[in-house]
């Protein structure tokens, strides 16, 4: 890690026996590109709990030191979550899965990289929720229609920057993943240039909105699908989830879906 302090500008982990999916650094690409104006220490391209790290080269000899301060045969990966929570990102930035297990991956009873078990999630869920916005609502196209686990989609014209588009969860989740689709199929059209995505807490009473927000990811080529994890110990549930437009453009905005996957009741308790 101290030979790549003067390298570049991000670092990237792997380890053996791990295959990358096509296009691989390009989506971390421009991951970093939308998250460069933001705070992070690490953001993770992988369940896998030592490759898929990536890390400011900056924060490089902060972290060898770290290391060597602790037996070596203390597990990494705890080391590396101790050091994100250490810089003040106290919850993981778990992005698009491009490294993966190769089929004949080994590990070890008392490995330091143990593999975390990729999460099944099925089909969103949507739990019910009212959908509000300052956009300028074109035709019969309605905000509930990005929301709606159908075909229907919701049309805007030159979203100006500061325009939101936020669901109003009907009662508090548990939400676990969240993914924001904008733009068409074809040559990405219509998209979200600059937007990002909130998570919201505490419902104002009569009132089409949150108390605080927490920004969960910037939109990645019009798009995000991130895991939502919470601090240890917490037990705080969404109430709002705001789709914030950064720019203004000169073009139509098509938000194609919002989806939402919630943790099952039986597993909450």
């Amino acid at each position: 890690m101290n030979f790549a302090l003067n390298l570049s500008e991000y670092f990237l982990m792997i380890e053996d026996h791990v295959h990358c999916t096509p296009k691989f650094i390009s989506v971390i690409y421009w991951a970093l590109s939308a998250w460069r104006e933001r705070p992070w220490v690490i953001l993770e391209f992988s369940s896998l709990s030592f490759s898929g790290k990536v890390l400011h080269t900056s924060d490089l000899s902060r972290l060898t030191a770290l290391l060597l301060l602790f037996p070596k045969d203390t597990p990494t990966h705890v080391l590396l979550s101790e050091f994100r929570l250490l810089l003040a990102q106290h919850v993981s930035i778990r992005l698009r899965s491009v490294f993966h297990p190769m089929g004949h991956y080994a590990v070890p009873e008392a490995t330091c990289f143990p593999v975390e078990k990729e999460m099944v999630f099925g089909e969103p869920d949507n739990p019910t929720a009212n959908v509000f916005t300052d956009m300028k609502t074109i035709s019969d196209a309605i905000p509930q229609y990005a929301y709606v686990l159908n075909q229907e989609c919701y049309f805007t014209l030159e979203p100006l920057r500061g325009n939101y588009l936020t669901v109003i969860l009907e009662r508090p989740q548990k939400v676990i993943r969240i993914e924001v689709l904008t733009g068409s199929h074809q040559q990405g059209l219509y998209r979200l240039e600059q937007g990002q995505v909130e998570l919201g807490y505490d419902l104002l009473a009569h009132s089409e909105d949150c108390a605080r927000y927490a920004l969960l990811g910037p939109l990645v080529e019009g798009n995000l699908d991130q895991k939502v994890f919470y601090e240890e110990d917490t037990m705080e549930q969404l109430s709002c989830i705001r789709l914030l437009v950064l720019a203004s453009q000169d073009s139509w905005l098509l938000i194609q879906q919002i989806k939402v996957w919630t943790q099952p009741e039986e597993e909450e308790s």
